[in-house]
Parts: structure tokens; C-alpha cells; sequence
């Protein structure tokens, strides 16, 4: 068996990880020149399936955690606090033996997955060709490629998703109607504790009287120790937000700025210090625009799709990357076990793999788009869960570095 996977982000990676623990051949395209050509994004939460990854990986991929946790060099817990309306104190979780959670920064993750990986860099796919025999792709550089199964883990924007349907994205991507501006910046000393104390790694904000959530998080502690680079996303219901003269399409940073300042105005100090302490300059200039992706069922056959490619969804319940890594698990089993030559084979295990991947992905990405209204509604005897665990109350804290 021959695998040729389109795209080198976190599904990829780890598929290809489970595939060399499996001695299956296989190639990694992405369409990024290197590394560090595209912004990855900032830290997500791993969790409950931390042990999996580990036996399904090869031995000479290094800890998980030590190599990506984004708090580091601290010695916190991962944590994830959450504040909602009529509820008194916090609510959170957070990392323990008995439940434990990694909170790794992207990049870090992504080097981590590349551990010993031969990724070819600069491929964008052209034209993709398959039949009972096999597959093949071209690529706009003019090479070709050939193998029994080919991989669409290239994102929301899946050109092999493209190729598979027949229908653009445009067709089957759905607009989430949330308005965000995103902010980052650096904190240090008595700031930086102040936002650790909120939720060593992350909180959420919900305020449904003025209209609005937050979500703050930290993207990774400093190598001093003493500050980190933080990052929030101030977002509210706009059914008009992807419209082309909607006013955050071309407003300056400072007017986003000053629309956020205004909006949390009434918000408790401690949640408004990380708005206030913004510069301009650290305002996202493009506009952020979310959709996800419901599909309803995928052909069977000789090209399969994992992670955003088949379910994308919002970060509001942080599962996107956490269901991506489960269908690169799942799909590295089904390979396992197949003779690729028999095309009936073939058809039913990869039909298998569709139907669970796109049943728990659908319910997913359903989830996550009603996580925002269903927080409107959240009382003291509402079940909130985080990082696949329900959320506890959590002790007000004093940060010592």
C-alpha cells in the first residue's frame, strides 16, 4: 500500500505518524513553502486521547507534553476557566493524572507531529485522477504523484474535497453569523498574573446582557518566565458579517478597537484589563469570518477526507482539532487492514470509516455551532462541559512565578 496525503497540518501529520508505527508507505504534500510560511494558530487542548497517541506513534517521537505545552517553562496545570452569567465564582478544568489535558501551542504541535516526517513542501494539487486501480495527483510544480489512496487532510478549503464532490466550497460551507475582532498582545509581571488567575491557559466571558462572549487565552508563556503572549476574540451575533460592506471589512485597526473598548465598558475590571492593555497595532486587520461544515455522506472509494476537510466547526467547544486527531487514529486502522487491490475492500472499509467519522463529526460540529446561543441560557444546574470533562468550580487564585 502506497498513501499519499494532501496537506501537512495536524491531521496529516499525525496519519502519517500512525502509518510509519504501521511500516505503510506513504507521502505528505502541503501547499505552504515551509514551516513557517502560514501562521498556525494558537494553542488547542488535547486530551483523553493522549495514551492512544502515544502507543499509535512511532517510539522516537518525543513526549507529548514536554514538547508542546504552551505554559512551559511554568509548572501550571493546563487550565480552562469558565464565567457565566447567574453563576457565582468559576467554573473550569484543568489538567490531573486522573484526567489529564495538554494545552499545546501550534507550532510547537506541529514540529512535534513532523518528528522524522519526509514533508514536500510547496505541492499544490492541480488535478487529482482516480479509479479501481489507483489513484494519482498532479501538481502545479508539474510532478505527479501515484499510490493506492489518497488523503484529503487539507483543510476547510479542501481542494481534494473540491475534487471528491464536485462542488466548491462555496457550495457546501455554511456562514456562522458571529462578528469577532481579534486581538494579541504581550503581558508581563503583574499583568500577566492577573490573566493566569483567570485561566492558566484559557477563559470564557459570557455576557448575553451586553451582547457579547470572550474568549482570552494565553498562546505561550515567555522563555523569561515573567510574561506571555496573550490573544482574545470579541464576538457577537451578526447574521450580515460575511456581507462585502459590512463596516468590519474595511474598518482601520484603532476603529476596531475602540468599538471592543465601548462594547466591554461595563464588563468587571479584571475581564476588561486585557481589552484596555491592547495597542491598536495588535488588532487583526483581516476581517474573521467563521463557517463550518455538515456533510451528509461522502463517496467510498479510493480518496477519503479527516478533519476540517469533512467536518469543520467553530472554536466555541475547542473539538475541532481533538475530532481531526481521532480521524487520523481511525483511518490508520482501517488502512491497516485492507488488501488495496481489492477495490470491494477497499469501498467497505472506507465506507466503514465515513459513516462513524461523519456521524461523531456531524454531532460535533452541530454542538459546537449551538454552543454560543446555549450559553444564553446556562443556570446553576446546567451541565457545562470543557475538554471533554464537565466543569468544576474552581478556587479563586493568586499567581506566584
Amino acid at each position: 500500500m502506497h498513501v499519499l496525503i494532501v496537506g501537512g497540518g495536524l491531521g496529516g501529520l499525525s496519519l502519517a505518524q500512525c502509518l510509519r508505527k504501521q511500516g505503510i508507505s506513504f507521502e505528505i504534500f502541503e501547499r505552504d513553502v515551509n514551516e513557517h510560511a502560514r501562521f498556525q494558530g494558537w494553542a488547542i487542548a488535547i486530551h483523553s486521547i493522549i495514551d492512544d497517541l502515544a502507543s499509535s506513534f512511532p517510539s522516537d517521537v518525543p513526549d507529548l507534553k514536554e514538547s508542546t505545552n504552551h505554559l512551559a517553562p511554568l509548572t501550571l496545570p493546563a487550565q480552562i476557566g469558565l464565567y457565566y452569567p447567574g453563576r457565582e465564582g468559576r467554573l473550569g478544568v484543568q489538567d490531573s493524572p486522573e484526567l489529564p489535558i495538554v494545552r499545546a501551542e501550534r507550532l510547537r504541535l506541529r514540529n512535534w507531529l513532523a518528528t522524522n516526517l519526509p514533508i514536500q513542501w510547496g505541492k499544490r494539487v492541480m488535478r487529482i485522477e482516480h479509479d479501481d486501480e489507483g489513484v494519482s495527483v498532479d501538481f502545479e510544480d508539474g510532478t505527479t504523484a501515484k499510490g493506492d489512496i489518497l488523503v484529503g487532510a487539507d483543510g476547510i478549503n479542501s481542494v481534494v474535497r473540491t475534487h471528491l464532490l464536485q462542488r466548491p466550497s462555496s457550495d457546501v460551507l455554511r456562514l456562522v453569523p458571529l462578528a469577532a475582532i481579534v486581538g494579541e498582545l504581550t503581558l508581563s509581571g503583574e499583568a500577566f498574573k492577573r490573566q493566569l488567575a483567570l485561566g492558566h491557559s484559557a477563559y470564557i466571558y459570557v455576557s448575553p446582557d451586553l451582547g457579547f462572549w470572550n474568549f482570552g487565552g494565553l498562546h505561550h508563556t515567555l522563555p523569561d518566565g515573567v510574561s506571555g503572549r496573550h490573544f482574545w476574540m470579541f464576538m457577537q451575533p451578526d447574521p450580515n458579517v460575511a456581507d462585502p460592506d459590512h463596516w468590519l471589512q474595511t474598518a482601520s485597526q484603532q476603529e476596531k478597537l475602540d468599538y471592543v473598548l465601548k462594547s466591554v465598558a461595563k464588563m468587571p475590571a479584571k475581564f476588561r484589563e486585557i481589552f484596555e492593555s491592547t495597542p491598536a497595532s495588535g488588532i487583526k486587520k483581516e476581517p474573521h469570518i467563521w463557517r463550518d461544515l455538515e456533510l451528509d455522506g461522502l463517496p467510498a472509494g479510493r480518496v477519503v477526507l479527516m478533519g476540517d476537510a469533512a467536518h469543520a466547526m467553530t472554536p466555541f467547544r475547542g473539538e475541532g482539532g481533538y475530532h481531526t486527531l481521532i480521524d487520523a487514529l481511525n483511518l490508520s486502522k482501517i488502512l491497516s487492514k485492507i488488501d488495496v487491490k481489492d477495490i470491494a475492500a477497499v469501498k467497505a472499509a472506507i465506507a466503514e470509516y465515513n459513516a462513524e467519522m461523519l456521524e461523531r463529526g456531524t454531532e460535533a460540529v452541530r454542538n459546537s455551532r449551538n454552543e454560543q446561543s446555549a450559553n444564553k441560557t446556562k443556570d446553576q444546574k446546567s451541565k457545562v462541559v470543557s475538554a471533554m470533562q464537565e466543569a468544576k468550580p474552581l478556587p479563586e487564585e493568586v499567581i506566584v512565578l
